[in-house]
């Protein structure tokens, strides 16, 4: 393999930690639709199992009419929206991992599963004050969600670059799954949703438990 010229992440699990605040957000609506709420531990394996959030609430509360449904995502995104600036932070290592890969010339994007578009996508990376590191950002809301490649290839073209020339990191199986199927390298984050076991079972480049060992893990695979 050639030298990496480009580096893509997975946004929620990965670069910030936006669990609490979605929990918050999930139980705020859930309150309001007077339902039953949910532990982090429980939503986290949820969202680790590549369900949309249609899909967890049908699952959650099967007797749920698709109008309260959409009442219940449309209370949900109101909260997590205002609860975005103050609740959700960075993941350790990430502001020093971003400007180690750009001081080596590299691009850097973000494929997330999230379904914002436009200035929205670019929200949380305003919010923190690193979006000036990032050259593309792509949402399931323009593509499709993980595990399906299509945001990864999206981001690639986005990048200007070959799938060959990249590397994916995320968290969770969808990622590691979505990285095989576009073809690119994929290094797998264990301090996220997914365990190491699960995400070993869906076999990744390499699997790191903090993003400070990412720098070294791309040289090495640049090198093979």
């Amino acid at each position: 393999m050639g030298i990496i010229k480009g580096v893509i992440f997975d946004l929620d699990g990965t670069l910030i930690d936006s669990l609490y605040a979605y929990q918050m957000a999930f139980n705020h609506a859930a309150t309001r639709c007077n339902l039953t709420t949910v532990d982090i531990k429980e939503l986290s394996d949820f969202l680790n199992q590549f369900m949309s959030l249609e899909q967890l609430l049908a699952m959650l509360y099967p007797s749920l009419m698709p109008e309260h449904i959409k009442e219940f995502i449309s209370e949900m995104r109101h909260e997590f929206i205002s609860l975005s600036k103050h609740h959700i932070p960075l993941k350790p290592h990430v502001r020093e991992v971003l400007l180690t890969l750009k001081d080596r010339g590299m691009k850097i994007g973000v494929a997330t599963g999230r379904m914002s578009k436009g200035d929205g996508k670019w929200r949380e990376l305003k919010n923190l004050e690193i979006d000036n590191l990032f050259d593309a950002v792509v949402t399931a809301g323009e593509t499709k969600p993980k595990p399906d490649p299509a945001s990864l290839i999206k981001c690639v073209e986005e990048l200007g670059l070959s799938l060959a020339d990249c590397v994916f990191v995320g968290d969770s199986k969808a990622d590691v799954i979505a990285g095989r199927s576009a073809g690119v390298k994929v290094i797998a984050l264990s301090s996220g949703v997914a365990s190491r076991e699960e995400l070993m079972q869906e076999m990744p480049e390499v699997i790191i438990d903090n993003l400070a060992q990412l720098p070294a893990e791309i040289e090495h695979i640049s090198q093979r």
